[in-house]
């Protein structure tokens, strides 16, 4: 089987890029997956308000029906400090996002790609590739019953998260463990429903620098994890479990875990991002295989879609030749770095911030009395429906010192 566009990985991002591809008048795209769908991701189930601009870029905005926007999201610090963003006391554009479970968004995703005449070949999982005289034969497996066959393809994109067999394919070692992060999650049942909210908590409890979250969907479900620094995490000496229950702890009693829910994962930082673009052997890297994780607040699916779009347009509208695609590959990486890499930059100073529990703490104070204040930083560290807080950092740092 021949398709001209070959996407290993169905999450977010190799799901945005299809359904980018298909929109633009691709005809035939394949996405492969190990996994069956719907199936569970391990994330804390916040979207941002980025991701917004995005599904109506795909036409896909009936994803969000039914869901309810965040109304309030929470900071707090070791020291006492408290930040809190109502949406009734937002007068521009919300920062504030939606919290689904990826089982769900993830599902919808896939399914309006396979809709629109993608090749679901979810369920298959890439077991070797080559690139020979100008193509990608791919050797896949099916999970459930080991069955094999072969396809080819023009250009692979690997979209297969933070441990991607495609970036190994193309020679890119993994992060650096001081641009890897541990997290732990587990979701829970509340009695009352909780309102659809979002809470980050820096505790002296758990290791800093790194944060606690609780994740509220407003329908009874509540996403609770903590994640930090490779290194921060081996210096602290303790695992990741004993830390979430430390943190569930300091939480409402009423919450009812499900421990068929918890589970781990490594994040690879964006502060150390592989080379996204590979004209030579027409392969591009999207989403967590690409380390498109924030820095600070670990979030990765509102860039790994952003990837998934641009390279998706860009390789649908380039012409039909080795060299047509090979230009809108070294576009793509190019475009992305220059909208990114000074935010990525800027939101790994902010995590060294968290190091310093005080000055922390002191923006925290300082966004409590200014929302508009609190806004930005919040557009700064997660993006908003325009892409990226455009304030720079120094800026919020000046009117943080003096609010």
């Amino acid at each position: 089987m021949q398709h001209d566009f070959a996407i290993i990985g169905a999450g977010p991002a190799g799901s945005a890029c299809a359904n980018a591809l298909l929109l633009e008048g691709a005809s035939s795209v394949a996405l492969i997956d190990r996994a069956r769908f719907p199936r569970d991701k391990i994330c804390g189930d916040g979207i941002g308000p980025g991701i917004i601009a995005i599904l109506d870029a795909l036409e896909l905005r009936h994803i969000l029906v039914g869901h309810r926007r965040v109304t309030q999201m929470v900071m707090t610090s070791p020291f006492g400090g408290r930040m809190t963003l109502n949406d009734n006391e937002i007068s521009g554009q919300s920062p504030l996002g939606y919290v689904i479970r990826r089982t769900e968004f993830d599902h919808a995703l896939v399914a309006a790609a396979v809709q629109r005449g993608c090749a679901d070949m979810t369920g298959w999982s890439l077991e070797a590739a080559d690139y020979v005289n100008g193509k990608w034969r791919l050797d896949l497996e099916a999970t459930d019953n080991s069955e094999t066959r072969s396809i080819t393809a023009d250009v692979l994109i690997g979209a297969d998260g933070a441990t991607s067999r495609v970036r190994r394919l193309l020679g890119q070692p993994f992060n650096h463990e001081k641009h890897v992060s541990v997290s732990m999650r587990i979701l829970a049942r509340t009695e009352p429903e909780f309102p659809a909210r979002q809470e980050l908590n820096v505790e002296q409890e758990l290791p800093i620098p790194g944060y606690a979250w609780n994740f509220a969907t407003g329908a009874g479900t509540v996403n609770v994890g903590f994640v930090c620094d490779t290194p921060t995490y081996k210096a602290h000496g303790r695992h990741l479990r004993e830390i979430l229950e430390t943190y569930k702890g300091l939480l409402p009693h009423n919450f009812a875990y499900d421990d068929t829910t918890r589970h781990s994962q490594i994040l690879p930082l964006a502060s150390q991002m592989p080379p996204l673009a590979y004209p030579d052997v027409s392969a591009a890297l999207i989403g967590d295989a690409a380390s498109m994780i924030n820095p600070l607040t670990g979030e990765g699916i509102f860039y790994g879609m952003e990837a998934g779009l641009q390279l998706g347009r860009r390789l649908a509208r380039a012409p039909k030749s080795h060299e047509g695609r090979a230009q809108a590959l070294v576009a793509y990486e190019r475009t992305f770095r220059r909208q990114f890499t000074a935010h990525f930059r800027g939101n790994y100073y902010l995590r060294k911030l968290i190091e310093k529990p005080a000055l922390f703490d002191r923006m925290l104070r300082a966004g409590a009395r200014d929302t508009d204040l609190c806004c930005d930083c919040i557009e700064y560290m997660m993006g908003n429906e325009s892409g990226v807080g455009k304030k720079p950092l120094y800026q919020l740092a000046l009117r943080t010192l003096f609010a």
